[in-house]
């Protein structure tokens, strides 16, 4: 039966002809198509969207080649009423068999724009400082020559106020989606047209321009589209339907972003221009915070917040409609003429086409479309697949116009005055989930750096990186996340040129990237080795650390690209680098070389350190357990405590004092002593006051000079730190001052009022800038050369036993006026010596240049040459005198002998000759100023005693 039934249909079908119907199918090879006849359309188009045609098509061959026919340029045409004809054009994406009996077959296919292909295709890229016209046409230029896009003469005008973007991605995403969210997020869109080359893309700006949004064919011709009721004798094509909806609306537009580069935020608001509803309606506002850097200034952030209200207004006042119009399409305009809604105020009104939703029926001899309902099904059924996503109103009754007059469609529009904008979603950008890795490039693109060119930023410390999926000579700008920032403060580290860097994403934004951190991903010596397919025999190797010894280390290597960490856990053992993950800290290099900075800490128990360390002139400072290190080496013990070292020069400055001391204080959890606690050193110096106050009374007693130290050097009582006190108290009284706890003022206070008594709130501090060393067991200084000691006031050596000055060469006491020398105050020396004087070689030479010498004695004086003679010489006179009278005086040429008892003169000869007279050269005394020692004397205040 059904073989027969499928002649019939053959039969009748022999004598239809595409040429005289209302629909006919043409491929671009028709070799491929020939036998395929439309039977009906179902077809869905709307602005921004890919839209497409489906086909029912029948073959009078039962079977064609169907992937022969998936990806042919083919057309749709449509006979209209005035005899001409409009046609869609696409290609085959989809292709399939609705059943076949005999020689017939039915089809369906999907005839889709070359947008579709953007569908198809995924890609993750970037592009910098490029305007949204330039990426689009970067995309679409891929798809060439199916592609075919212009942009319409509006756009330029109205893209002159949008700025190119810095950095721009498509991460994950397909191309069509990518490029729809870009037009979105500009307020563009596209309609499709056809050309001599097929169908072409119109990308345009605003609607309500003539050359984004052309008239309708029919319209233009017929002066608009007639509002009438369909009728199969009707000379044109008409509306039958249309209805106006109206919604409440947004009132306000607010956006809100900061910009971190000019540190101000951006806020805008934009209110409608049209009435949102009755005077009860509530004013909504819709407020949206795009992210960081979203607009430039506020001109930008009002030409944003300006769309999308446009956005809502644009569908604020929607209308639909029904009709037999075989020429719209969306992105047209029309006018309606006989318009029933006097109420809108509408002549003729305008409109622009956002949507359109045909449906087609061909007109085959009734024989036939019995026939192949009777072998296929009835067509309604078969276009419900194609017809069941589409949500306009009236389009069921569409489908039964479209049986009885061949065609119908139902659309949608809005008011030409109101520009059409793309509905703008809050959040349309992709989602990055989680966190990536990337490299950090120069500014060639390079991963390597060029000498000593290893960092390349901005003056916003931002480096270039370039993601792992990105082509190698994109890079980007990012900005690079510290452990803590502010005005004038905070950490800085930038990765160098090579690093991989982790990067994570402000709101999961891919276009807002921000460097969080850097990882290490390079491959070390040694270790536990490869496990390729699951081997499990592989042993870790250890052979590489155990050549590392005190001042060398080793399995250090970096043997696959990228970096591997300094400090490791790789050999704790003894025999290799005996650190087990215990060592860690900070390290950077120089550029272009191999010296560093670090901060290194060591957790081993019982052995903990720190080492604050640059390779530059060996200069480090190592706290606690003192080791030999080299890397990630542990060495051999170098001591305990700390230490401070330079191959260089180094300098030690406190400005308010400083305290050396070797007297331990308690610092424990429970008892923790002031920091300039110095109760020894202050005892050792009252002990020091004790001593000189006693000395100087004794000089005093045996008549010769006072202690300056404790009397004052300028003034009695005075010394250059304190007006009230002699040098020795005052140095007491500033090393011994207690100061308020409280407050950095009352502690100021203490300090300039010398205060030295202890109490509630008060902490030991010198009060003056001193520096005071104290050691407990002993004081060392020690110099290859010279020591030089050097004051402006007075130096007071004191020692409670005895005190010692040594000199290999001479030794030389020079003083500016009085030297006084006792000895013997409170007992003899030893071998009952009080002072003793001794020139192992040379001469002993006493002077008073201007001045008398005076020799005393309580008991005898002894001058004895052991081996020559002695010498008495004066300019004038020689007198010697006892206590009883007696007296010998040689003056200038005589001799006078006197005393009040007898003169007894024993000699074994006597001699009287006559006169002779004895020459003896007097020693010449200098009697002229020193001016070097006067200007020193001036300069430093010391008193100058002019030679008489």
């Amino acid at each position: 039966m059904s073989s027969s039934l499928a002649r019939e249909v053959l039969s009748a079908l022999s004598e239809f002809s595409s040429h005289t119907r209302l629909y006919e199918l043409k491929f671009k090879d028709e070799r491929k198509g020939a036998s395929l006849l439309v039977d009906a359309f179902a077809a869905d188009e709307q602005l921004l969207g890919v839209g497409g045609i489906d086909v029912i098509a029948l073959s009078t061959r039962s079977k064609i080649a169907q992937a022969s026919l998936l990806g042919q340029e083919t057309c749709l045409e449509i006979s209209l009423a005035n005899g001409t004809r409009a046609s869609f054009s696409g290609f085959v994406s989809k292709i399939a068999s609705l059943g076949s009996d005999g020689g017939l077959a039915r089809y369906r296919l999907r005839l889709s724009p070359w947008i579709w292909l953007l569908s198809q295709a995924r890609s993750s890229r970037a592009w910098q400082d490029k305007t949204v016209i330039e990426i689009i046409d970067s995309v679409f230029e891929q798809y060439q020559p199916y592609a075919q896009w212009v942009w319409s003469g509006d756009v330029n005008l109205f893209m002159s106020d949008a700025v190119a973007r810095s950095y721009c991605c498509q991460y994950r995403e397909s191309d069509l989606d990518f490029v729809t969210r870009l037009l979105t997020e500009e307020g563009l869109g596209w309609r499709f047209e056809e050309h001599d080359d097929g169908s072409r893309m119109v990308l345009f700006a605003d609607s309500s321009q003539l050359s984004a949004a052309p008239d309708d064919v029919s319209s233009e011709a017929g002066g608009g589209i007639r509002y009438h009721a369909a009728s199969a004798v009707e000379n044109s094509d008409s509306i039958q339907y249309l209805q106006a909806f109206r919604k409440l609306g947004v009132a306000v537009v607010k956006v809100l972003s900061y910009d971190y580069k000019a540190k101000q935020t951006v806020s805008v608001s934009v209110s409608t221009k049209y009435p949102i509803g009755g005077k009860n309606a509530q004013a909504v506002e819709s407020f949206d915070a795009p992210g960081q850097y979203a607009y430039a200034d506020a001109r930008q952030a009002r030409r944003y917040a300006g769309l999308k209200m446009e956005a809502y207004e644009a569908r604020g006042f929607i209308w639909q409609g029904r009709s037999t119009v075989r020429t719209l399409r969306p992105g047209t305009r029309i006018c309606i003429t006989d318009i029933p809604m006097k109420k809108y105020r509408y002549d003729a009104p305008e409109f622009v086409l956002t949507r359109v939703a045909s449906v087609g029926v061909n007109n085959l001899p009734v024989t036939a479309k019995n026939g192949l309902t009777e072998l296929f099904g009835a067509l309604p059924e078969l276009l419900e697949e194609s017809i069941k996503g589409i949500p306009l109103a009236e389009f069921d009754r569409a489908v039964e116009q479209a049986q009885k007059s061949g065609y119908a469609n139902c659309f949608e529009a809005i008011p030409l005055e109101r520009p059409w904008r793309p509905k703008m979603e809050l959040r349309v950008a992709p989602t990055a989930n989680g966190s990536q890795t990337a490299i950090v490039v120069g500014p060639d693109g390079s991963d390597e750096p060029n000498g000593a060119d290893e960092i390349y930023c901005d003056r916003l410390g931002r480096v270039r990186i370039r993601f792992h999926w990105q082509e190698s000579d994109a890079a980007c700008w990012v900005r690079v996340g510290q452990r803590s920032a502010g005005a004038g403060m905070g950490s800085q580290f930038l990765p160098r040129i090579g690093q991989e860097v982790l990067v994570k994403f402000i709101e999961g934004d891919i276009d807002r990237p921000v460097i969080v951190g850097a990882l290490y991903n390079g491959r070390g010596e040694g270790g536990v080795m490869p496990t390729p397919r699951g081997v499990s025999d592989r042993e870790s190797s250890s052979a590489a650390f155990e050549r590392a010894h005190d001042q060398m280390p080793s399995g250090q290597v970096n043997l696959a690209g990228g970096n591997s960490p300094v400090w490791h856990g790789a050999s704790a053992g003894s025999a290799g680098h005996r650190n087990n993950s215990a060592q860690w800290g900070v390290r950077s290099k120089e550029f272009g070389g191999r010296g560093y900075n670090q901060l290194l800490f060591d957790d081993t128990d019982g052995q903990g350190r720190i080492q604050l360390k640059t390779t530059h002139a060996a200069t480090e400072l190592n706290l606690g357990h003192l080791i030999h290190t080299a890397d990630n080496y542990r060495g051999s013990i170098r001591g305990s405590g700390a230490e401070l070292r330079t191959d260089a020069y180094g300098a030690l400055r406190a400005g308010a004092g400083l305290l050396i001391s070797s007297y331990k204080i308690s610092h424990s959890s429970a008892v923790r002593e002031a920091a300039g606690e110095n109760a020894s050193g202050n005892a050792l110096l009252k002990q020091a006051i004790k001593l000189a106050e006693s000395f100087s009374a004794a000089a005093k007693t045996h008549e010769t000079v006072g202690l300056a130290g404790h009397l004052g050097a300028t003034k009695a009582g005075t010394s250059a730190i304190d007006d009230e006190a002699a040098p020795l108290k005052a140095l007491w009284t500033a090393s011994a001052g207690m100061l308020s706890k409280n407050s950095i003022d009352e502690a100021r206070s203490d300090a300039g009022s010398k205060n030295v008594d202890a109490g509630a709130g008060k902490v030991p501090h010198a009060g003056a800038p001193m520096i005071g060393i104290a050691a407990k067991a002993g004081l060392g200084v020690v110099a290859g050369q010279d020591v030089q000691l050097s004051t402006g006031e007075t130096v007071t050596i004191a020692s409670g036993a005895d005190t010692e000055f040594t000199a290999g060469g001479q030794m030389r006491v020079h003083s500016g006026q009085a030297i006084g020398v006792l000895a013997g105050a409170v007992k003899a020396g030893e071998g009952d010596v009080g002072l003793q004087l001794i020139a192992g070689k040379g001469a002993i030479d006493y002077q008073a240049q201007a001045d008398e010498l005076k020799v005393q004695a309580r008991d005898d004086i002894n001058v004895i040459s052991a081996n020559a003679h002695m010498d008495w010489a004066a300019a004038k006179s020689i007198s010697l005198s006892t206590a009883g009278g007696a007296n010998i005086t040689i003056d200038g040429g005589n001799i006078t002998v006197q005393c009040p008892g007898k003169i007894t003169v024993h000699a074994g000869m006597k001699k009287f000759g006559n006169q002779t007279k004895f020459n003896y050269s007097m020693p010449l005394l200098p009697k002229s100023i020193c001016v070097e020692c006067l200007l020193v004397a001036v300069k430093s205040g010391i008193p100058f005693a002019i030679p008489k």
